[in-house]
């Protein structure tokens, strides 16, 4: 059925008729997921050194960033945990995050269901700084592990949705998804940020 708009029109689709229409969340695709890492405590005090000592460029919203870093640039032992521990939940948390989608993905073999860490940089947070509304499109996946979290630190946000940051969290979301870090209230919110690369059949 056809209704005006504005001098135009627009199509309203009888969703009755559609095969998947009883799927729960297909409105609500890619919802991101949320880990707390076993090896928190381990990684926690040489990773803040690391970004402490290595963030150097402001970004727009008043954040201190790192350089990029490829996946495979791992200097510290303390970045092969964290990352190895990332990388060995990326198919379950790929999972939880498409099962309701009807995604292609969801019916290709368990043998393309692959993924490594294609990039990352550290974020430190002085009271004031954050991060404008933001995307990672063209990377599906991407993530942030949270390392020092005060009382009072800013939430992630995502498509409007606050995320509450806690020292020890991963949090997974879409890529194309935008997010922002309000104004810090305090000092010292140091997390690491970065994307991944789904590898596919080869």
């Amino acid at each position: 059925m056809d209704h005006p708009l504005n001098g135009g029109f627009f199509f309203i689709m009888n969703i009755d008729n559609l095969k998947y229409n009883k799927l729960p969340g297909l409105t609500s695709a890619f919802d991101p997921v949320i880990y707390n890492c076993p090896f928190s405590e381990q990684v926690r005090d040489p990773l803040i050194k690391w970004i402490q000592d290595k963030a150097d460029v402001r970004v727009q919203g008043g954040g201190l960033k790192t350089k990029f870093y490829t996946g495979n640039e791992r200097d510290l032992p303390e970045h092969h945990i964290l990352f190895d521990w990332i990388e060995s939940i990326l198919v379950e948390a790929v999972y939880d995050m498409s099962r309701w989608t009807n995604s292609a993905y969801n019916e290709s073999p368990e043998s393309s269901k692959r993924f490594n860490i294609a990039d990352y940089w550290g974020m430190n947070y002085d009271e004031g700084g954050g991060t404008i509304l933001h995307n990672h499109f063209p990377y599906p996946i991407s993530f942030g592990y949270y390392l020092k979290t005060p009382e009072g630190s800013s939430p992630l946000i995502i498509e409007g949705n606050p995320i509450q940051v806690t020292e020890g969290r991963l949090i997974l979301f879409g890529g194309h998804q935008s997010h922002e870090v309000p104004d810090s209230e305090v000092s010292g919110r140091c997390m690491i940020a970065g994307n991944v690369l789904y590898l596919g059949v080869t």
